[in-house]
């Protein structure tokens, strides 16, 4: 007989009182140690206050009673039962005492009190269960009158102890250190079931999320915190002959971990005991169909074993969801540690480790090697759990071996995939480097005409390397799944057998169906494996990658020793005492400096002079501890402010760029602005000095951009200024400004050691010492006044011939030199922090001030004319359209074959298990096993075919569709993206453009196709499990219609706020990569200026910002599943309920029992995985809608216009007309060329002049339709050049453009990357481009390697290649763009005659700040404020002295 489920009096009464008493005295000091470390704060005492101990005062008083009668009727007060309730009383008072604390001390109830009520209330009902089975009533009324007043006053307990929110305090607490996250304010309850998170659920159902609805992230998932404690933990590590990233992740993160180890081990547990319930529900319905059973097992048996279903199954989705919290919570703090100490080490990275390291590699370490190790983090525990429930498969010892081998197949596939991963990560990050190199040089690129060239060796990569190798991926992949889905009817085909060879008994359906149950349980880690496996194999790539970058050789931390400030006039600032510098610690380059000595005094200005390459740049870096020293001493006294050559301008407000950190003085500031000769900027900049300059600065010209960051070093207010070649992309009379107001004796700088290189032999006259420079050596040095005694001297010779004599009197005649800088300054008032790598460098070195520190968002000030344009994010569900375009793209027809080869794969094993169940059904007929090899075989059948259907469609889909949609979609993207106009770069961050290029196109390469998958096989189970279900109990429709109603409800609730969150993440992300990229391109400038730290909190703010949006996206996916499950769970409860009265009735079968519960074990699991791969598969279409939007982004005018194309040898003469032409750089902003009119004739040589920012540039971007007329036209030869394709017109055109750019690669593909020219006509270009003899002494020569941006190059250097492109095009018009303002005036001058003799029967229109190299120009365009004012001959406007250009002439000493 099965037993009727009772307790005995002595159990109910006195065991789980006693324990549950014991547990809470023994945890009472816990309680009370955590609740002395919380500060006590005035909370004001509310009703729910009194009401909670009101109730508590009647439990106590309920048990007294309750003692008291039973040592009565008992007759002695040692009864168990009565001492029991009094231990239990006993911890009444110390939940009491606890409740009491922490109304005062805590935010949130102590979770073992809420714990001990709620167990108070569960042994209640067991023990009111109990008497009312022995009816206590009839014999002690008083007695179970007090027990359920107790019961009903701890339920009452309860609920308040848990419902009843707490009164904020009256004092309101500043700190960070406070907790503002919504699950810092949980109780353990709403931890539990995540019921904390349904304020936002609800919010996001009704509208549409922003960044200000996200709450905040709870303190220990902060980038600061854990940072700090993963860089504690790797500087162990490092002690260690073999660091392991993976060890040091585990050292820091690993308690949170083995949490959820615990939690998914007792999940397992409950997950196995399913079977066994199944097996006593088949023997009770056994007990009702068999003949020789004389009395069938009571109804009620029937009913607790379902109830028992129901608990270990809701009870197993409690610890999978606490489990999985703790999974995606480590992946999120693994993914914030690691990307803020990439960003962290990038800032140090030395020479040699930068150059083996590009943007592109850094920025794939951050987007995809990161994303590895977190997605690791949430599943890598089914390598454990995985053998863990296959031990828990008791003695199925056939299977097992056949599980054992498919791991071992797996094991073979995991190596292969491995060494294919390595390949793929190589070449992922060779494309996104050649990608972010083609954006970051896009305006050259577009110059050039050379867009399909780049297009194609970008696709040559991405589609003969990158998808090939994904290609390959995918057949292992394939093979891999084949395995898995083969293994679960292998190890069933198998057990059975070995069973029917060894049991000598029927293989009945109580035995058939409880190891079915198991073999599904098992498929879920069988398939995992593989799975994880491949994941595992992938992320450790990826660790290896992070370490080796993490265990890069950093600057050296002595490589400059830094002193406090000179404060005598004849104390040295910065000195090199026999200094050699190398390029790369490994000495694989010549050295960059030898035998260098340099002494700068405080209050000199010390200028550092050159040709082209002789290493003025590598001076200065070696001051500033940006080259390795081998040799010698460096030091520099006092804080450093620094402007490099090529102008570092953050995407940032003029204003922003400035203060770089620094505190707003304004008097101050008015003088800094003043002094840089920017108030006229001020003026037409759309916003003044609030004008956002874009990424680069591109919204700035080249001369304003050096102003800006000459401003900044003035602003900083530091003792030593290290200034490359400032003066060179500035005019003449700004110059002369410059030099005046700042550089000069009685400039804001006067009392400043200044150390500059340049090649303005103007600014040599006021020069304290003159170092020259030679092949890296010192040829010349000394004091200015001694140096121009020396006749033979080559400095002097050079400021003869190129420069002019300053007053001597000016020079004898002694100033008051105070110092401007100090005015309304108090170094202590800044309150700057302590840099966090201040103890690298030996020095507490100054930062930014606290209070500068603005927290970024995603908005820009809504007034702003030159705000950036928000990155797009759609709104409500992704729409279909996207869906339709992703399918398109991956072949409608053969989606369609992946579908059917699903349903067919699904119908196999619905198939086979029906069959299953007829041949448990003949077994238990016959009492035997007949026919054995037929049944097998049939079911082995259905089996195999259904594995090489899940072959077949895995290889459909992943070799196929997904390759083809991969490549089509990046394909359209990158030539929408290159084709765009200037204007989407100049409102656009380069990092938003790559994060759709690397985390986007990564999720379309490999995540989609998987969760595609996963959604398609989990709708085809749910489908044939209801149709099984439906089809033995046809009464269970009746359940699935609410039932389905509420899935449909809570998955709609569900995804209008994790589709906001999802792409408020995705939005989120791009400032990351964003600020990364920009202060990899400035990291030497952060450095100079001690702003690490600054910008390292800047950094932790974008990923914290963009965490905000991921950590409640994934809450909310365990808010839903534990909502689902816990339906899936009254899923099975409801089919095992109708099983027995269907049994009660005698309408079902012990077989198809076992078969519908066997499918209702699995529906729950499945329709949870069913919502979740709905929004997965939403979620991840999100990255096709994102890649798409730029798919349709506006294009430039076509670049061939088949019906308008010019003749073969246009232009013939070079004739260029402006007619009454206006433009804009984009809608809203203020015109920059207004009605110009302009006729000049054929090979004609014409100077464009005019101050910083008049629209000199402007003019020849207009003429190469870089910006399109908004009025009039411009025509060469008579041809409108608005009616011709860009590229016939670009082609046909040549510039040497003012930012001088060069591309990772050979020297041959920077010159002539179509391969048009032979090796002959380069070297010549080169020859007379003054590069031949650099170019010959590279390794390779013509195929020497370029670094990213040729950062082996100089910037001269570059400009000189720029000439050389100019030289391989034969054009009929030049247009020279500052053509030599970064080389030297000697080189200039040879540069000059060049472009005379070559370029002699070419049009050329020439911007140039030296005006010597254009006053001998045929015509002279004289622009102001975007108009032409003057326009006639040199020798005319010079005659004129109220003209322009005679004052610019004046001012640059020319005509005297």
């Amino acid at each position: 007989m099965f037993p009727i489920y009772s307790f005995s009096p002595c159990f109910a009464d006195s065991l789980g009182p006693l324990l549950l008493g014991l547990g809470q005295l023994i945890l009472f000091p816990r309680d009370l140690r955590a609740l002395r470390k919380c500060a006590s704060v005035f909370a004001p005492t509310t009703a729910w206050f009194y009401v909670q101990f009101t109730l508590l005062a009647i439990i106590v008083l309920c048990q007294l009673v309750y003692a008291a009668i039973l040592s009565i009727t008992g007759g002695s007060w040692f009864d168990l039962r009565v001492i029991s309730t009094l231990v239990y009383i006993a911890s009444l008072g110390a939940a009491g005492y606890v409740q009491y604390v922490e109304y005062f001390r805590a935010r949130v109830p102590s979770g073992i009190v809420l714990f001990y009520w709620f167990l108070s209330v569960v042994t209640g009902f067991v023990r009111l269960y109990g008497q009312a089975q022995r009816k206590v009533w009839t014999e002690h009324e008083t007695l179970f009158t007090s027990f359920v007043l107790g019961l009903l006053a701890t339920i009452g307990e309860l609920l308040v102890s848990a419902c009843n929110p707490r009164p904020p305090s009256q004092y309101k607490s500043l700190s960070d250190e406070i907790d503002n996250s919504p699950e810092a304010g949980a109780n353990i309850f709403s931890r539990l079931t995540f019921f904390y998170l349904t304020k936002l659920m609800e919010l996001g159902y009704e509208n549409h999320l922003t960044e200000e609805d996200l709450p905040d992230l709870p303190r220990d998932s902060r980038t600061d915190k854990t940072s700090e404690d993963f860089d504690v933990a790797w500087q162990t590590e490092k002690q260690i002959a073999a660091p392991s990233l993976y060890r040091a992740l585990f050292r820091c993160f690993g308690v949170t971990y083995l949490i959820g180890v615990c939690f998914k081990l007792t999940g397992d547990v409950l997950a196995f005991m399913q079977p066994n319930l199944l097996r006593r529900l088949l023997l009770f319905v056994n007990s009702y169909n068999n003949d020789t059973v004389n009395e069938p097992i009571p109804l009620s048996g029937g009913i607790i074993i379902a109830l028992g279903m129901f608990a270990c199954s809701f009870g197993q989705t409690m610890m999978q969801q606490q489990y999985l919290t703790r999974c995606f919570s480590t992946g999120l703090i693994i993914k914030s540690s690691l990307m803020s100490s990439i960003y962290r080490k990038s800032a140090f990275l030395s020479n040699g480790s930068r150059q083996s390291k590009s943007t592109g590699d850094i920025v794939n370490l951050m987007t995809v090697d990161v994303q590895r190790l977190q997605e690791l983090s949430q599943s890598a525990q089914a390598l454990w759990s995985g053998p863990f429930q296959i031990m828990l498969w008791n003695c199925m010892w056939a299977g097992v071996g056949v599980t054992l081998c498919t791991i071992s197949l797996n094991a073979y596939i995991a190596r292969k995939r491995r060494a294919l991963q390595k390949v793929q990560m190589k070449v992922k990050d060779k494309r996104t480097r050649l990608t972010g190199e083609i954006l970051a040089s896009i305006k050259s690129i577009k110059l050039y005409a050379w867009e399909e060239s780049f297009i194609d060796r970008v696709n040559a990569i991405r589609n003969d390397q990158e998808l090939a190798n994904l290609r390959k991926k995918g057949v292992y992949s394939a093979v891999s799944n084949f395995v898995g889905s083969s293994a679960p009817f292998l190890v069933s085909c198998s057990t059975f057998a070995f069973f029917i060879w060894t049991a000598g008994r029927p293989l009945s359906t109580d035995i058939v169906f409880p190891a079915l149950t198991l073999f599904n349980l098992l498929s879920s880690p069988l398939t995992q494996i593989p799975q994880v496996i491949s994941k595992f194999v992938e992320a450790t790539v990826s660790a290896n990658r992070l370490r080796d970058f993490l265990l890069s050789p950093e600057l050296q931390s002595d490589a400059v020793t830094h002193l406090d400030a000179a404060i005598e006039s004849d104390q040295s600032a910065a000195i090199i005492t026999n200094g050699t510098f190398l390029w790369d610690e490994a000495g694989k380059h010549p050295p960059a400096l030898r035998n260098i000595s340099f002494n700068a005094k405080l209050g000199q200005l010390a200028c550092i002079i050159g040709r082209v390459g002789t290493g003025k740049s590598a001076l200065l870096q070696a001051l500033l501890g940006d080259l390795h020293r081998e040799s010698g001493d460096v030091t520099i006294r006092g804080h450093v402010a620094y402007c490099s050559q090529v102008p570092w301008i953050m995407n940032a407000t003029v204003k922003e760029n400035i203060l770089f950190g620094k505190r707003f003085h304004a008097d101050f500031y008015e003088k800094t602005v003043r002094a840089c000769a920017l108030v006229e900027d001020f003026g037409v900049l759309p916003d003044g000095d609030d004008t956002v300059v874009g990424e680069k600065g591109i919204s700035l010209s080249g001369g304003q951009k050096a102003r800006l960051a000459l401003a900044r070093a003035v602003y900083a207010r530091a003792d030593v200024y290290i200034l490359d070649d400032p003066l060179s992309a500035v005019d003449q009379h700004v110059g002369r400004h410059l030099i005046d107001n700042v550089l000069g004796p009685n400039g804001l700088l006067a009392t400043k050691t200044k150390i500059m290189a340049t090649n303005a032999i103007a600014v040599l006259a006021l020069a304290d010492s003159i170092t020259m420079l030679r092949d890296g050596g010192i040829v010349e040095s000394g004091l200015y006044s001694e140096i121009m005694t020396r006749k033979d001297s080559e400095i002097y010779k050079l400021v003869d011939e190129f420069g002019t004599h300053r007053d001597q009197e000016e020079v004898l005649e002694e100033t008051d030199k105070t110092d401007p800088l100090t005015s309304g300054e108090d170094e202590e008032e800044d309150g700057e922090l302590v840099d966090f790598y201040a103890g690298k460098f030996g020095v507490a070195l100054r930062r930014a001030s606290t209070a500068s520190f603005k927290k970024p968002t995603l908005d820009d000030v809504s007034n702003r004319r030159s705000k950036q344009v928000k990155e797009h994010s759609e709104k409500g569900q992704v729409k279909l359209g996207v869906y339709k375009e992703y399918i398109k793209a991956a072949n409608l027809s053969l989606v369609v074959s992946f579908l059917v080869l699903v349903i067919g794969s699904n119908s196999m094993s619905v198939g086979g298990n029906v069959w299953l169940k007829h041949w448990s059904d003949v077994n238990t007929r016959y009492g035997d096993n007949p026919d054995t090899g037929k049944y097998l075989g049939i079911y082995l059948f259905f089996g195999v075919s259904g594995a090489f259907m899940t072959l077949f469609y895995t290889l459909v889909l992943w070799l196929f569709c997904t390759i083809e949609a991969a490549r089509k979609l990046h394909d359209r993207m990158l030539r929408h993206v290159i084709r765009s106009p200037m204007a989407f770069f100049d409102t656009t961050p380069l990092g938003r453009i790559i994060n759709r290029f690397t985390a986007d196109v990564n999720k379309v390469d490999e995540a989609l196709a998987r969760v595609f998958t996963n959604f398609v096989t989990n709708t085809c189970k749910v489908l044939f499990s209801i149709v099984v279900v439906s089809s033995a109990n046809p009464a269970f429709v009746l359940l699935v219609v609410p039932i389905a109603f509420l899935y449909v409800y809570y998955q709609r609730f569900y995804l209008r706020t994790s589709r906001e969150l999802k792409r408020l993440e995705s939005v989120s992300r791009s400032p990351i990569y964003a600020h990364f990229q920009e202060s990899l391109h400035g990291v030497s400038t952060i450095r100079a200026y001690s702003q690490v730290r600054r910008f390292n909190r800047t950094n932790e703010y974008h990923i914290d910002f963009n965490n905000k949006a991921y950590y409640p996206s994934m809450i909310a996916r365990r808010w839903l599943a534990i909502r689902l499950e816990f339906l899936g769970s009254m899923i099975i409860f409801s089919a095992a309920l109708l099983s027995i009265l269907a049994i009660a009735s005698g309408r079902l079968s012990s077989g198809l029992v076992g078969l519908t519960m066997s499918y209702a074990l699995q529906i729950t699991q499945s329709l949870g995985s069913i919502v979740r791969t709905t929004v997965e598969v939403e979620i991840s279409t999100v990255s096709v809608e994102r890649i798409l939007e730029y798919c349709q982004l506006p294009c430039e005018a076509p670049e061939v216009i088949e019906n308008n194309r010019p003749q073969a040898n246009w232009p013939m003469n070079g004739a260029v007309e402006f007619h009454d032409y206006s433009t804009r750089y984009r809608p809203g902003l203020d015109l920059v060329l207004k009605g110009i009119n302009l006729t000049i004739k054929p090979r004609e040589k014409i100077g464009i002049v005019g101050r910083t920012g008049a629209g000199k540039s402007s003019l020849t971007l207009a003429l190469f339709r870089m910006i399109e007329p908004v009025g009039g036209f411009i025509s060469i030869d008579r041809v409108n050049t608005s009616k011709l394709g860009l590229r016939d017109l670009r082609q046909r055109l040549a510039i040497i453009p003012q930012d001088s750019q060069a591309f990772e690669g050979s020297v041959r593909e920077n010159l002539d990357p179509g391969s048009q020219f032979s090796d002959d006509r380069l070297w010549h270009a080169l020859e007379l481009s003054h590069l031949k003899n650099h170019i010959a002494s590279m390794d390779g020569q013509l195929l020497a390697r370029v670094n990213e941006s040729g950062s082996n190059f100089s910037v001269g250097q570059r400009q000189l290649m720029s000439l050389a492109r100019a030289l391989l095009t034969s054009s009929k018009v030049l247009v020279l763009d500052e053509a030599t303002a970064a080389v030297d005036v000697e080189t200039d001058q040879i540069i000059q005659e060049t472009i005379r003799k070559e370029f002699k029967d070419r049009t050329i229109l020439t911007i140039a700040h030296r005006l010597n190299t254009i006053i001998d120009s045929d015509r002279i365009v004289v622009l102001a404020a975007g108009k032409v004012v003057e326009f006639d001959t040199p020798q005319v406007l010079l005659s004129n002295k109220n003209s322009m250009f005679y004052a610019l002439c004046s001012h640059g000493g020319l005509t005297e």
